[in-house]
């Protein structure tokens, strides 16, 4: 079900569904993406479907203190709404087996309290805690978005470890630049 990406040839056929899937402010250029594969924490994988073609796109960060960190999730339209990418997440989570934390947009019109909702059948809690994404290109400012975790929610002190892990190890942003974006 989960074909994991190491070259460039693996890459070019999933990074599509990424474009596809996500503005530009939520989405690095397809060169800074393709770096992360080189990065021992990243992990990018292909989802199979029955057919054992692809179907949609984990990435994912192994991060200190038994930390998941899901990137991105997206499934090829023509797949939604027919509960494929409910039991790709599941079995994912499964296989992993650790503590979760996504960032999710706001929730401004239907499509972002459908994806809420989708996380939240599937265990994920949501942290009230402002949050803003560093920049994911040149150019771009920070984004207010909120996370989300399983199994449980955060208080402020972890809400904090996670924020300063997320920013310094997936983003690499510096002590200085995380101040400049939290403010």
């Amino acid at each position: 079900m989960f074909e994991r990406i190491l070259t460039e040839e693996g890459f070019n056929k999933v990074y599509p569904i990424l474009e596809q899937s996500f503005p530009e402010t939520e989405l690095r250029t397809r060169e800074d993406q393709l770096a992360l594969l080189q990065n021992e924490r990243y992990r990018l994988y292909a989802v199979k479907d029955e057919k054992n073609k692809n179907g949609g796109v984990i990435a994912a960060w192994e991060l200190p203190d038994d930390l998941l960190y899901v990137d991105h999730f997206a499934i090829l339209p023509e797949k939604r709404n027919h509960g494929f990418g409910g039991n790709v997440l599941d079995m994912f989570l499964e296989w992993k087996r650790k503590k979760v934390v996504l960032e999710v947009e706001l929730p401004e019109d239907d499509l972002t309290r459908r994806r809420i909702e989708f996380y939240e059948r599937h265990g994920f809690v949501w942290n009230d805690y402002p949050y803003m994404q560093p920049p994911m290109r040149k150019g771009q400012k920070p984004f207010p978005l909120r996370l989300m975790t399983r199994p449980g929610a955060l208080d402020g002190e972890t809400y904090e470890q996670y924020r300063s892990v997320l920013h310094h190890i997936v983003y690499r942003y510096t002590k200085e630049d995380l101040g400049r974006v939290n403010k």
